[in-house]
């Protein structure tokens, strides 16, 4: 160990430099971020562990973690999970960085879900596979069914699955495609809504990093969703539910497609922690 390192307070001001040198946002919570994985304890106990000094491998990987983070990786690639719903979900370069964002919409499923008997679950594009397992182990009655067109990020999802011991079951299909008619109580999605050309727009650590498979929406950031809605008119039982997180400023856009099929009745929109709306609900009229 260097004597530049002879503290994690030394390690976390190098670090701060070099990234800010780099134009990176939130240097220091990025970092403290990385110190609290590499010392198993959390972001504020790092701060009392700052005299400390590091094992010499803690060190070698800490500065490791930062060339990563100089290059503007998102931070839960370079440490490998994240928290979700309480959950530690494994991240990767395979799909989304699961976001609080995509907790509201857990949320509205397991309101939903809450003292219905062996419901049936299909969550689509389920990248990590975040909602399937929180959805699998906060409704241990549920079957869940998690689709996924990029066997990468299925693999991932599996990966996560078997960690966290959440019994989903995981498929490589198009959406909704080869699921039977009628047969789900609830489809819920965090799908593709990004605007094709505004991807290139994206913040770098999104841009460069995220799999754009599970970004891109299309010309208009609706084709993903539009598919899904048509395609869950007739998986769905009568009277199952529909629930979409959607993008900021996509509301009334999908409202109206929720609107104009006719066999589903739109239940209203749930709103983000900044007031934006995020999750778009809709429910399948009787058959």
């Amino acid at each position: 160990m260097t004597a530049a390192a002879r503290s994690w307070r030394d390690l976390l001001s190098g670090g701060r430099a070099r990234l800010e040198r780099a134009g990176i946002d939130e240097a220091e919570t990025k970092l403290r971020w990385v110190a609290a994985h590499l010392l198993g304890c959390g972001l504020l106990d790092v701060l009392r562990r700052l005299p400390e000094s590091p094992a010499p491998d803690q060190a070698e990987r800490f500065a490791a973690a930062a060339a990563r983070l100089a290059k503007d990786e998102p931070v839960q690639y370079v440490i490998g999970e994240t928290d979700f719903m309480g959950l530690t979900i494994r991240c990767d370069a395979r799909a989304l960085v699961p976001r609080p964002e995509t907790e509201i919409l857990v949320a509205c499923a397991e309101e939903f879900l809450r003292g219905r008997a062996r419901p049936v679950v299909v969550d689509v594009c389920t990248g990590t596979g975040c909602i399937a397992c929180a959805l699998a182990l906060r409704a241990p009655g549920a079957r869940v069914v998690a689709t996924e067109l990029s066997p990468a990020a299925l693999d991932l999802a599996r990966e996560n699955a078997r960690a966290l011991g959440a019994a989903a079951e995981f498929r490589q299909t198009d959406l909704l495609a080869g699921l039977p008619e009628a047969g789900a109580d609830l489809v819920v999605s965090n799908p593709p809504y990004v605007a094709t050309a505004e991807i290139a727009r994206l913040d770098r650590t999104v841009r460069d990093f995220e799999p754009h498979l599970a970004l891109d929406g299309g010309s208009d950031g609706l084709r993903t969703i539009s598919r899904l809605v048509a395609e869950a008119v007739h998986v769905l039982k009568s009277g199952g539910m529909l629930m979409l997180e959607i993008g900021d400023d996509q509301a009334d856009a999908v409202t109206e497609i929720l609107c104009r099929t006719t066999p589903l009745q739109f239940m209203g929109l749930r709103s983000d922690c900044a007031g934006r709306a995020r999750v778009a609900l809709a429910s399948r009229r009787a058959r």
